[in-house]
């Protein structure tokens, strides 16, 4: 198998996190013209306010895929380097995507604990 085919889940996370930093800031860009938040807030993050509910939200996906992509990058990386990337090597890295999509749009969506 190619191993060129593990780049098209690497970018499908590329994209994902794009996707989540765009939400984030057009919900911070919301606070600051609601007047929920000061724009000050932003450059020190200590001047007490809070985040909305749904700004945060975004924020935190955006953060937590970006923690979480650089073990996956390795994993494919590494990999492609050695020539392993086979059908259970894909498969595995397309459920990955698929369930860190998941987690986004729980993240960014509903997020209710019970």
């Amino acid at each position: 198998m190619q191993a060129g085919l593990l780049f098209f889940p690497c970018m499908a996370l590329i994209l994902l996190t794009a996707f989540a930093m765009i939400a984030m800031l057009r919900g911070r860009r919301r606070a600051v013209a609601a007047g929920d938040i000061s724009a000050a807030y932003f450059k020190t993050y200590d001047t007490g306010e809070k985040l909305p509910r749904k700004a945060r939200q975004a924020e935190r996906c955006y953060h937590n895929l970006l923690e979480s992509l650089p073990p996956f990058y390795f994993v494919c990386a590494t990999a492609m380097a050695l020539d392993a990337v086979g059908t259970t090597i894909l498969a595995l890295a397309w459920a990955y995507v698929a369930t860190r999509v998941l987690q986004a749009v729980v993240h960014m969506t509903s997020n209710k604990i019970r």
